[in-house]
């Protein structure tokens, strides 16, 4: 089967999040069986809020608002923030890979690996796999969105983008050790390692 590269436009409202979801996944499954064969078929899914997922076994390059990751779950991610990313006012994840097993939620304690960059600078300013540990944690116990929020929903194996916008992130007083804005968006890519 060939490639399918899904391109979803964000941050321009969230009403409709669940038809614009369920659109994208209509048009991801349509394209599968389809058989595109050869070369890569573009996919797009526009509109307020619409988001997508490759399956498990996709080793296609995602794109989501800007942001294009690829690599395979369990290693570093290698991703590059467009230009055309733009600032958010809510938390949007967009599932790159869709792992399996119970779903996380807000009790459960997670393991995972992740790396963050600024979407201004797209530099790189934490990741998990440069300290060689994942990190482990239960979601109601933190405060940061990216993984308090952002991790909802996965599935063990799964790989997630998650776009933090500044008043959720650090605000107005990031570390100075981050060499990031007040009130920057962060762009991170997480992967649920296990659900312990």
């Amino acid at each position: 089967m060939g490639s399918v590269v899904v391109r979803v436009n964000v941050g321009r409202g969230r009403r409709q999040l669940g038809v614009a979801r369920a659109l994208a996944t209509a048009i991801v499954i349509v394209a599968a069986i389809s058989g595109c064969s050869g070369g890569t078929s573009p996919v797009s899914a526009s509109g307020p809020g619409g988001e997508g997922s490759h399956s498990a076994q996709s080793t296609t390059p995602a794109r989501f608002d800007g942001v294009t990751v690829s690599g395979p779950v369990g290693s570093p991610p290698l991703f590059t923030i467009g230009d055309d990313t733009q600032a958010t006012v809510s938390l949007l994840t967009y599932d790159v890979v869709t792992g399996v097993g119970p779903a996380v939620t807000k009790a459960s304690k997670v393991s995972v690996h992740y790396v963050g960059r600024s979407a201004t600078s797209k530099r790189q300013f934490d990741s998990s796999w440069d300290r060689g540990k994942p990190f482990d944690y239960v979601p109601s116990d933190v405060t940061f969105a990216a993984f308090s929020e952002g991790v909802l929903g996965m599935r063990a194996g799964g790989r997630r983008l998650v776009v933090v916008p500044g008043k959720l992130a650090f605000g107005a007083t990031p570390p100075t050790s981050s060499d990031l804005g007040p009130d920057e968006t962060l762009v991170f890519v997480i992967d649920l390692m296990s659900v312990l």
